[in-house]
């Protein structure tokens, strides 16, 4: 394991399983369910579900790569 640091940001890399991973893990679920469970959640949630359907586009072609397209909503 070892520590690095990307833009003031901490990254730990760990062995997969290991008990610092499966910490880490349950750190980050905790995180979601505390999220999920935020009013700030509920308010998303609702917005999104009154919102309207999202709609296509143009396609636009990149100069560079032609065969590559890109979507517009």
């Amino acid at each position: 394991m070892y520590r690095v640091a990307v833009e003031g940001i901490e990254v730990i890399e760990t062995e997969w399983g290991s008990e610092l991973h499966q910490r880490l893990v349950a750190e980050e679920h905790a995180a979601r369910v505390a999220w999920r469970d935020s009013p700030e959640a509920w308010e998303q949630a609702k917005r999104m579900q009154e919102a309207e359907p999202l709609k296509w586009g143009r396609v636009v072609y990149p100069v560079k790569r032609k065969k590559t397209p890109i979507y517009q909503w």
